[in-house]
Order: structure tokens, then C-alpha cells, then sequence
């Protein structure tokens, strides 16, 4: 029986059938809960060219919340990501599919920030990850990623947003994100990415953490 699900986010308002491939695949892989947690996502020097372009924007220093400027930037470093998931055997084809069809829109990669109060409920995305990309990010300031039904308690009350961590979620991964506190100094910061699919292998040559299995 096919089950659906309203995606409540501040950015789809789209229903996305659960268990059905995404109409961008290239494959029959079916969607199964899993998600993958890497620390130091990108090398170090690449990591901190990023974070100090990012530093550098209004819209990182004041906390409010209003997108950043989708210029070359930001392209930059989508693609830089997913020449890393590629490096590590999370690139399917049937990934990025979408990503040819729609040229970048703001549908498929965004940057996003959070500032003070901003937070997401719970939904599924049809596939997606998120890679943070501030310079810096205090506990105490919340905004951290839930999985709700994720096995161990300290990733279903919330995963800090370590900077150049990087989290695949499947399709099937319902999650949301804590309100960031009014006393955050600056924004939580991501490049996101919604190319649709799943993985059904996991990384190589890379420290990581598999949510729901390890």
C-alpha cells in the first residue's frame, strides 16, 4: 500500500511516495532507513577556504535568516561535495540524474541558513544530505539534526553541527532540526542536496558512522 507524506519544510510543500523509486532513478534500488554520518567531510585546507567565505557574509554574522547570494560559490562547493561522495562510493548514477536535468536549481542544491529561533519539524526528504560548512558551531546553540527512530538516544535527541560533517539520509529517514538558540553568535550554515535515491553500500577509505546499524 502506498504511503504518503507531506513534506513540512520552509521549502516543499511536494508529496513524495514512500517505498516508490524516485522518478530520477536509473535503478530498482528501493528506498531502506539508513543514514551515514563522516566527520571531516573534505581535507582541511579545502574545508577552510569554504568556512571563510562563508564567515565573510552578512547573512552569517547578523544570525537572521535570509538566504545567501547562489552565485559560482555555492556551486563550488556542491560539486566539490559530490566529487567527495564519489571518491567514497556513495555516488550512484541514479544520484545524480536530477542534477543534470535540473542544472543546480535551487530545488535540487541550496545553501541554507538558520539564525535565531529558525528550526525544521519533522519530515522525510526523497533523498538528501546535508554538509555544514560555518567555521564554527557551539553545542549550547542547538540546531541540531534528530532522527526520530534512529536506535541510540544521542542521535534521536539531536547530532551537533560539527563543522565539514556530512550526512547522507535515505528516503525513508524522518528528521527535523532543533530551534537555534537566540544566543547563537552567527548562523548555522549548510549546503544541502536533495538529488533523490538511497545507498546500498557503504563508504570505503573513510571513518564513518552508518545511524541505524552500528
Amino acid at each position: 500500500m502506498l504511503k504518503f507524506l507531506l513534506l513540512q519544510n520552509q521549502f516543499s510543500r511536494d508529496l513524495i511516495n514512500i517505498g516508490k523509486p524516485n522518478k530520477y532513478l536509473k535503478s530498482s534500488v528501493m528506498s531502506h532507513r539508513s543514514a551515514i554520518l563522516i566527520d571531516n567531510f573534505l581535507p582541511e585546507d579545502t574545508f577552510n577556504n569554504i568556512a571563510l567565505t562563508v564567515a565573510q557574509s552578512p547573512a552569517y554574522r547578523d544570525g537572521k535568516v535570509h538566504d545567501y547570494v547562489r552565485d559560482d560559490f555555492w556551486k563550488k562547493v556542491t560539486l566539490l561535495v559530490l566529487a567527495r561522495m564519489k571518491e567514497i562510493g556513495l555516488h550512484r548514477d541514479h544520484f545524480f540524474a536530477a542534477t543534470e536535468i535540473t542544472n543546480f536549481s535551487y530545488n535540487q542544491f541550496r545553501p541554507q541558513n538558520y539564525g535565531h529561533g529558525n528550526f525544521n519539524g519533522p519530515h522525510m526528504d526523497n533523498g538528501s544530505y546535508v554538509y555544514y560548512i560555518h567555521p564554527h558551531w557551539d553545542e549550547n546553540w542547538e540546531g541540531k539534526l534528530k532522527l526520530t527512530e534512529a536506535v541510540e538516544e544521542q542521535y534521536r535527541n539531536g547530532i551537533h553541527a560539527t563543522p565539514n560533517r556530512f550526512i547522507w539520509m535515505n528516503p525513508d529517514v524522518i528528521h527535523d532540526v532543533t530551534t537555534t538558540s537566540a544566543n547563537a553568535e552567527h548562523s548555522r550554515v549548510t549546503n544541502l542536496g536533495f538529488q533523490g535515491g538511497c545507498f546500498d553500500e557503504n563508504p570505503v577509505g573513510v571513518d564513518y558512522i552508518n545511524i541505524f546499524t552500528n
